[in-house]
């Protein structure tokens, strides 16, 4: 008669890599976690509140315009009015019109007996108390607007003699007027607001590059 204590030792012994394996699939519920751990972002790319708002000064930080008489030269205003003009002169002013004055960086030429043109330009932070574009709304004077200049544009023209007149051209980053101011009686050649909006045109033209 076989013996059953044979089978049960073989039967031991083919079960016991079968339980060992069991053994080290189940994880004690105690067990300390995995060494590995969820990436973490680098703390050298988190923007701190410091930087942010030092970007967003950089961004909000106004363009500077250049000086009214760095725009234009001299042989610039001479072939826009067909005449000729002295050496620029430097200056400065202030305008109020309805609720909104403004301070502007200003550009003289002459024409000695004839004509005197004047660069007005001004940025946004010269306003108060906010930016805009005001229309001209003088009394005494015809306004229309211009096509095709800036962001808008108004010719205005004084009634009475003599001739003076200005062109206001708009943008979003800044504004420039150009003064005419002619001298009482003189014969002047050519279209003055044509040959407003063609200086225009450069000024546009190097305020751009």
């Amino acid at each position: 008669m076989t013996s059953s204590r044979g089978f049960l030792a073989v039967a031991v012994i083919l079960l016991s890599p079968v339980l060992v394996a069991c053994g080290e699939d189940d994880e004690p519920e105690d067990s300390p976690p995995s060494s590995s751990s969820p990436d973490l972002p680098d703390s050298s790319n988190v923007p701190t509140e410091e930087t942010s708002a030092t970007s967003q000064a950089t961004t909000d930080a106004p363009v500077a315009l250049p000086e009214a008489c760095d725009v234009l030269t001299t042989e610039e205003v001479t072939a826009a009015f067909g005449v000729e003009f002295g050496v620029a002169e430097p200056g400065g002013g202030g305008t109020n019109e309805g609720d909104t004055s403004w301070q502007s960086d200003n550009c003289d030429w002459e024409a000695e007996d004839l004509v005197e043109v004047q660069l007005a330009l001004s940025a946004p932070e010269d306003y108060t108390p906010a930016f805009t574009c005001p229309e001209p709304t003088a009394i005494a004077s015809t306004v229309e607007p211009v096509p095709g200049l800036g962001d808008a544009a108004y010719w205005e023209v004084d009634k009475s003699p003599p001739l003076e007149a200005s062109l206001r051209v708009c943008t979003a980053s800044y504004n420039f007027d150009i003064d005419l101011e002619y001298e009482d009686g003189v014969d002047f050649q050519g279209d003055p607001q044509q040959q407003s909006i063609a200086l225009a045109g450069v000024v546009l033209a190097k305020l751009a590059g």
